[in-house]
């Protein structure tokens, strides 16, 4: 008789661009010009998003010191940009395994696209098997971590003697827009950019999952164990909110358009979805320890933590994220899982919940139990 295995997140990693920049020194030198007839633009930008800094593929102030590039000049740069991340979060996440092991390469991102994608340069140059299954999952916005969790789990469970890697990676920088309106001050001064990756596997049903590794990094640093099971995954899609967040490719690159609707939305959506998401264990809110929230902005984090009944210091690593590298899409989550690791140092036996949220209005989250 086959022994079932049980899907088990074993290592994240994570990466920036090396340059980072302050949100005052940002504004004063390129957005304030941009953005002069917007009155209350400094406030927008500065105070309403509560980033302090954030890491750049591309340094506004002189990318965009001549105007705004078209498509397939941002696209060329966002797979350079990807390719250099990506030799930094995979090398990290795969240390201590062997990579013939690795049968599914997921590459996550909304911020770019080319085809062939940089998972085959990346595969071929770190050693990958050229017969890996590759899978691209691109333009679902900041939740897709999760989707390319749940995609890992479909792979594992055909293949549960191989491993699954998953990279984020999120270029946003490269989509300025010069729009002088409210709403793009506030998504201009929220995302920012970075990768983040996961390696998971399975574990035979009868042997306990380890304990996580004691020696956190926080989120940016290069890599650390995990060993979480995964118990649980949901997606929910709510009808007639597409219009609140959407993304659009045009002639001039990525428009994002963001609904200041939206946080108060996620807070009345999200208790009953994190309740089907647990039906089934035994847990109820109250027993979750740990939350890596997503934190598409600081109303998002309020509205979802005051509905949800959550402490401060539960929603301290989102906050802490949102602060140190602002919204950077798929890779946020990953990027506060970090953080929490290394936190809240969860004990075995502990349980956490990652939650995302991004256009469709959808919602994605996972259940771990480390």
């Amino acid at each position: 008789m086959t022994l079932r295995r049980e899907p088990v997140l074993l290592a994240v990693s994570s990466a920036a661009p090396d340059t980072t920049i302050g949100q005052t020194e940002l504004f004063d030198g390129f957005y304030s010009q941009l953005y002069s007839g917007v009155p209350h633009a400094r406030r927008l930008f500065i105070d309403s998003t509560r980033v302090q800094r954030r890491h750049f593929y591309w340094d506004p102030r002189r990318a965009y010191s001549d105007g705004f590039p078209p498509t397939g000049a941002l696209m060329d740069a966002w797979e350079q940009g990807a390719l250099e991340l990506g030799r930094r979060v995979v090398p990290a996440v795969l240390a201590g395994h062997d990579p013939a092991t690795v049968g599914t390469f997921i590459m996550v991102s909304t911020t770019g696209y080319t085809c062939p994608g940089p998972e085959v340069r990346l595969a071929a140059e770190l050693g990958l098997r050229s017969d890996i299954r590759r899978i691209s999952i691109g333009h679902m916005g900041c939740y897709a971590a999760i989707t390319g969790l749940r995609t890992a789990l479909d792979a594992l469970a055909a293949r549960p003697d191989e491993l699954v890697l998953v990279v984020c990676t999120e270029l946003t920088s490269m989509h300025c827009q010069p729009d002088a309106i409210s709403e793009q001050i506030i998504v201009q001064g929220l995302f920012g950019d970075a990768s983040a990756a996961m390696l998971l596997g399975t574990r035979p049903a009868d042997r306990p999952v380890g304990h996580p590794t004691t020696d956190h990094p926080s989120a940016g640093a290069p890599a650390c164990g995990v060993s979480a099971d995964v118990v649980a995954t949901r997606t929910v899609t709510h009808p007639g909110t597409a219009e609140h967040m959407r993304i659009r490719v045009q002639e001039d690159g990525f428009r994002l358009c963001m609904s200041p609707a939206v946080p108060a939305m996620l807070g009345s959506t999200t208790p009953p979805f994190v309740d089907q998401l647990l039906e089934g264990s035994g847990l109820g809110v109250a027993d979750v320890r740990h939350w890596a929230i997503h934190p598409g902005g600081p109303r998002i984090v309020a509205e979802v933590g005051a509905a949800l009944g959550l402490s401060e210091a539960q929603l301290r690593p989102s906050m802490e994220v949102l602060r140190d590298y602002g919204n950077c899409s798929s890779a946020t989550v990953l990027l506060v899982l970090q953080r929490m690791l290394a936190l809240d140092r969860p004990e075995a036996g502990d349980h956490a919940v990652l939650i995302a949220f991004g256009p469709g209005l959808t919602t994605e989250a996972a259940l771990l139990r480390f």
